[in-house]
């Protein structure tokens, strides 16, 4: 059986080179199912700022990893799910895949970790409300970091003042707007006025337009406009100038979710550690956000009935920007390096 994937070509820091790092691979699969075995074919594919780590960890030549939405095709007696059935895991840029679906160890990396066992799609939680795609969205990693992070380490009473950065993708729109019905003042940082505006639509209390490049001194000085008492809790997606603005203004038993660090991680500004001494004085508490470890039975039940039901009144939006053909795969990753204002939420792209 003839299927495409995009390859990694070439290891390149920094924002991504996408003509220099991917490029697409035509190859013959075989369709000899093993008895665990299972012929897939991809209907969605995620586009996330991390993957610019995991192509750096990836073997040149392998194809790159992603989380994608897949339909079992064939199956063999033994696997774990049957032909008919949608399925959610670790599959990557490519067409079609035989795998067993079982947890991954990934021990190329940086800090070797394991991703999940594929899971099936009950199609009864999705509707005009939750869509198919949203596997990939509110109802699956993004929503698990958003929803994970204030209902197990982050606590927002009413009157807290939460800042956001990086507010505007997939993950700190859910929290800033999971942090306003709490009760906070909700503070988020972008990169552009369209994003901005996306932002006010969302309630966000105040937004602080922030261009890599900016300093310390200027994005501190619109944090203090924005959050005149200080920073109760601080949701990082961004890492550098922003989150060496908000350690200054934390105050006393705040608490700091690290989720990304878009700055060292692409924009290569690796200064540090410089923030231990603002941990020190407040009292603060800072965890690292990891959310495959919150991907169980449990807690997927739970994001459905919780946010979910948010998302079912209108409480709470979730933004989507569709690109489709395998071949625009590239392009739609792009998208999430360019300060257009185009992409607002999370970015898939239908296959």
């Amino acid at each position: 059986m003839r299927a495409r994937k995009w390859v990694v070509r070439e290891h390149i820091e920094g924002v991504p080179d996408i003509e220099r790092v991917y490029g697409q691979v035509e190859e013959e699969i075989d369709t000899e199912l093993a008895p665990d075995e299972m012929l897939l074919r991809t209907r969605y594919v995620s586009v996330d700022p991390y993957l610019q780590g995991i192509a750096l960890d990836t073997p040149l030549g392998a194809h790159m990893g992603a989380d994608s939405i897949m339909e079992v095709l064939e199956a063999g007696p033994e696997a774990a799910h049957r032909p008919g059935d949608l399925v959610q895991g670790f599959g990557g840029w490519r067409t079609h895949l035989v795998s067993n679906g079982a947890p991954t160890p990934w021990q190329t990396g940086t800090f070797p970790m394991v991703f999940p066992a594929y899971r099936r799609l009950d199609p009864r939680w999705y509707d005009d409300a939750l869509p198919l795609p949203t596997a990939l969205s509110v109802m699956g990693g993004p929503g698990m970091t958003a929803w994970g992070t204030l209902t197990k380490f982050m606590s927002i009473r009413p009157g807290d003042t939460v800042v956001v950065s990086g507010a505007s993708g997939s993950v700190g729109s859910l929290v800033g707007q999971l942090a306003k019905l709490a009760g906070a003042r909700v503070v988020g940082t972008t990169s552009t006025a369209e994003k901005a505006d996306y932002l006010d639509e969302l309630g966000f209390d105040a937004v602080v337009v922030y261009r890599h490049g900016d300093n310390r001194e200027a994005v501190r000085e619109a944090l203090l406009w924005a959050a005149p008492d200080g920073v109760d809790k601080y949701f990082d997606n961004l890492g550098g100038p922003v989150t060496d603005a908000v350690f200054s203004m934390l105050n006393i038993d705040s608490q700091v979710a690290v989720c990304w660090q878009w700055a060292t991680q692409v924009g290569r500004d690796v200064t540090g550690p410089r923030l231990l001494p603002y941990i020190m004085f407040p009292r603060a508490h800072v965890r690292g956000i990891f959310s495959l470890e919150w991907f169980t039975d449990e807690n997927w039940r739970a994001l459905h009935d919780e946010l979910g039901g948010l998302i079912r009144r209108g409480e709470v939006r979730c933004g989507h920007t569709l690109h489709h053909g395998f071949e625009n795969i590239p392009d739609a990753y792009r998208s999430l390096y360019q300060d257009t204002g185009a992409s607002r939420g999370k970015v898939l792209v239908e296959l």
